[in-house]
Formats: C-alpha cells, sequence, structure tokens
C-alpha cells in the first residue's frame, strides 16, 4: 500500500514533467524530522497550518518533495559580463525562468495536495526583498523547502547553503507538500562538496558568512543592489552547477 502510494504520487509528478518539457526530482521525508530541524519560526509555521491535526501530522505524516530543475541554457545567462558591464538583459532570463518555475510548482503540488487530501506550501512567499526591512522577515512565512529536500534525500547542504543533487546540482526549485500519510521516506546524503569552493570563490559574501552575523540579510543587500526584475543573483548556482557537469565529462 505504501510503495503503492509512493509509486501513484512519482507518476503524476514525472506525467507532469513531461508535459512541461522539463526535468526533475522526487522524494519523501519524515513529518517529525522536518520540524525538528527547522527554525523556531518555521516550527510555528507548521503547527499553524496543520491546525487540530497538528498531532496526527507528528505522528504519522510526511512531506513530499517536488524539484523542477533550471533549464540548462538559463544557468548560462547569469553573471555574463561584456565590455560595458553585465548583461542585466540576459541575467533576467534567470529570473524569469525562476518565476516560471515557481508557477509550475504551485501548480503541481496544488493538484497533489488536492488529491490526497494535503497542504501544499508555496515554492516562495511571493514577497519582494525591497518590501521586508530584514531577511528574517521571510521567516515565518513559509518552510525551507531545501531541508524537506535534503531530509527526504534528493541532494545535500552545499557551501552555498544551497540543496545541491547529483543530477542539477543546485539549478533546482523545489515545493512541499504536506499529507497525513505513510510514505517510503528517503535517507540524508552525506556531502560531496569535499575539496570543492566554487560557490566560494565566486561569492564574498558566502566566503566570509561566518563572519558576518546574518549573510543572508548581506545577500538580500546585494539582490537589491543589482536592479534585477526578480530578487535572484544565481552566481553561486551557475559556478556550482558547471563545476559538477565538468566532472561528468
Amino acid at each position: 500500500m505504501i510503495i503503492e502510494k509512493n509509486v501513484e504520487i512519482a507518476e503524476i509528478f514525472h506525467n507532469y514533467l513531461e508535459e512541461i518539457n522539463y526535468e526533475g526530482l522526487f522524494g519523501v521525508g519524515n513529518f517529525s524530522a522536518v520540524y525538528n530541524s527547522v527554525i523556531d519560526e518555521q516550527k510555528q509555521y507548521l503547527e499553524s497550518i496543520c491546525g487540530d491535526e497538528f498531532r496526527t501530522y507528528i505522528d504519522f505524516g510526511s512531506i513530499i518533495s517536488l524539484g523542477i530543475a533550471y533549464h540548462p541554457e538559463t544557468i548560462e545567462c547569469i553573471n555574463v559580463k561584456e565590455k560595458s558591464g553585465f548583461n542585466k538583459e540576459l541575467w533576467n532570463q534567470y529570473g524569469y525562468e525562476y518565476s516560471h518555475l515557481n508557477k509550475m510548482l504551485k501548480e503541481i503540488s496544488e493538484k497533489i495536495a488536492k488529491l490526497y487530501n494535503g497542504i501544499a506550501i508555496p515554492p516562495t512567499t511571493e514577497t519582494s526583498s525591497k518590501k521586508i526591512r530584514n531577511v528574517k522577515d521571510y521567516f515565518p512565512k513559509t518552510l525551507s523547502h531545501r531541508v524537506v529536500a535534503e531530509i527526504a534525500g534528493l541532494g545535500w547542504r552545499g557551501k552555498n547553503e544551497l540543496l545541491v543533487t547529483y543530477d542539477y546540482g543546485p539549478a533546482i526549485r523545489f515545493v512541499s507538500i504536506l499529507v497525513n500519510l505513510k510514505l517510503i521516506e528517503g535517507k540524508r546524503i552525506n556531502s560531496k562538496c569535499a575539496e570543492c569552493n566554487a560557490c566560494l570563490e565566486i561569492c564574498p559574501i558566502l566566503r566570509e558568512k561566518s563572519n558576518l552575523e546574518d549573510y543572508r540579510e548581506n545577500c538580500r543587500l546585494y539582490l537589491n543592489s543589482l536592479g534585477l526584475i526578480h530578487d535572484v543573483c544565481g552566481k553561486c548556482i551557475k559556478a556550482c552547477y558547471n563545476e559538477i557537469n565538468s566532472r561528468k565529462g
């Protein structure tokens, strides 16, 4: 029964990927393990959206992790330097696909949640970084999809603090679905970064994160300074993605 449900849900997702001409990943994490791994603000968020069923989720619940990968050509649009400076028009292509992936993840997660009486957590808060005072304002509004995907065994936490996967590096967006079902769960993967520092070499903020009060706030301010259409940078994603692909060669 459990195996059948996993296969059934995975098939729905993979059929959707075929329809939209994208690749992606499916996994399942234990609800209780995720709850115990996130920060206090996100624990409260989970308690709030689960309501009276929270204890049932703790005892029996699972969290489905769905990931849709960026098209490779989009990653190459990031941080392209020309004689006159960075090509922002090209860089914005990454932001456009970021937004497109979020819409698709929202669509398929809501469909699966409806079929299995679950709760879909949006892939992003959809709050512009320019409209908040500090990165911490994001924390109570959503769940860390990275933590869910990590516990589901879809990848490991990289030195860029993103979820790094075997197939797509960190060039993938995730969404999560809470379900009151016992499903087959993945297992955490140990970091495969080893001596690789590609993401740290491209980003001074990441290099100095241990010396900063909260590197994420520095990232937010840097994003604002770029003047791009969407609040995404992607430099560390491109560096990691290209390094992983070079090793496959």
